[in-house]
């Protein structure tokens, strides 16, 4: 899970925030909120989702302009369609340009900033769950 948090008293409007996840390549979908598809016209499997930071983590369309949030999080479920270390470079890159699009934060699951060492962990986590998936697979 990655997170784009907003500065204390700052919010991020739902009108400037769903033109920014379109041009990400996100689509409004299953649970209520966006995800990304292995391509860009939201066709394949899921790669990566994003919620609202706040529960239930849904958005509404039909509010969207007049809505606001502290944040947004980014997660990817293990094992997807997509190879997974792709999949991750997709939902960091995505995470990075909304930090920075909207002066936010880019924090870790646990609300620690983002380092360059917590993306390295991240991807040591994903090899081991990727490791250890192929042994399941051959057995």
């Amino acid at each position: 899970i990655l997170s784009v948090g907003m500065p204390a008293h700052q919010q991020m409007s739902g009108g400037t925030l769903l033109p920014s996840l379109l041009t990400l390549g996100m689509k409004y979908g299953e649970m209520n909120i966006f995800h990304r598809h292995q391509d860009n016209a939201g066709n394949g499997a899921v790669t990566f989702s994003l919620a609202n930071m706040l529960n239930p983590g849904s958005f509404d369309l039909d509010t969207m302009e007049t809505f606001v949030t502290p944040g947004v999080s980014l997660f990817m479920a293990l094992p997807n369609a997509s190879d997974p270390f792709t999949a991750f470079e997709q939902m960091l890159s995505a995470a990075k340009q909304l930090a920075a699009e909207f002066n936010g934060q880019l924090v870790d699951d646990k609300r620690n900033i983002m380092t360059k060492q917590t993306e390295q962990h991240y991807v040591s986590k994903i090899r081991e769950f990727d490791r250890q998936y192929r042994l399941a697979s051959i057995e």
